[in-house]
């Protein structure tokens, strides 16, 4: 009998440790609902058949509107950015590699929620954006023959802890994740 009561007693510890334990755990976050699709595509070429323009898509296929900043496209900045990534695989003895960069402007003074109501904008369920940029000025030149292989990335805006509350405190469901497109690829001689 006293090998039950010790074996009553020490289950019955266990269960207190067990809901006290629980009862210390925090909230699961909730994960963000907003979904958005990146595509790129060919919207030009050039007369040798070589991409010349590209045009992305970012599409909201969520369930629920999307607050978000224009982003910039291949420059980095607090509203977020469409980029090209590529990778050169050369042909042959390559020359000196050309790259690319940009420079960004400051805002006009307006405190961030009023950039927010002002310049942001709302994209419902279904809706989409449509950008297009100079391939020869997005995707980093080998030098010489070779192939390449390029992508677009969707990176968020940029916020602090503080605007991401404000956000959320004013309703606005912000994207946070990063999204790429497929890979394509093609080759210069």
């Amino acid at each position: 009998m006293g090998r039950a009561f010790a074996m009553a007693l020490v289950s019955a510890v266990l269960c207190i440790l067990s809901a006290s334990a629980n009862g210390q755990e925090k909230p699961a976050k909730q994960p963000n609902p907003v979904r958005l699709e990146l595509t790129m595509e060919v919207a030009t070429t050039t007369d040798d058949g070589l991409p010349a323009a590209l045009r992305f898509t970012l599409t909201n296929i969520g369930n629920v509107g999307v607050d978000m900043p224009m982003p910039a496209i291949d420059c980095q900045g607090p509203n977020g950015a469409i980029r090209v990534p590529s990778v050169a695989r050369l042909d042959g003895p390559g020359g000196p590699a050309g790259g690319h960069g940009c420079g960004g402007g400051i805002y006009d003074g307006l405190t961030f929620g009023e950039r927010v109501k002002s310049t942001w904008l709302h994209l419902q369920p279904g809706e989409y954006l449509n950008f297009s940029g100079d391939r020869r000025s997005l995707v980093d030149q080998a030098g010489g023959p070779a192939t390449y292989e390029y992508w677009a990335e969707y990176e968020p805006p940029s916020l602090t802890p503080e605007e991401r509350n404000e956000l959320a405190q004013g309703g606005f469901l912000v994207p946070t994740e990063n999204v790429e497109s497929a890979h394509l690829s093609y080759s210069q001689r």
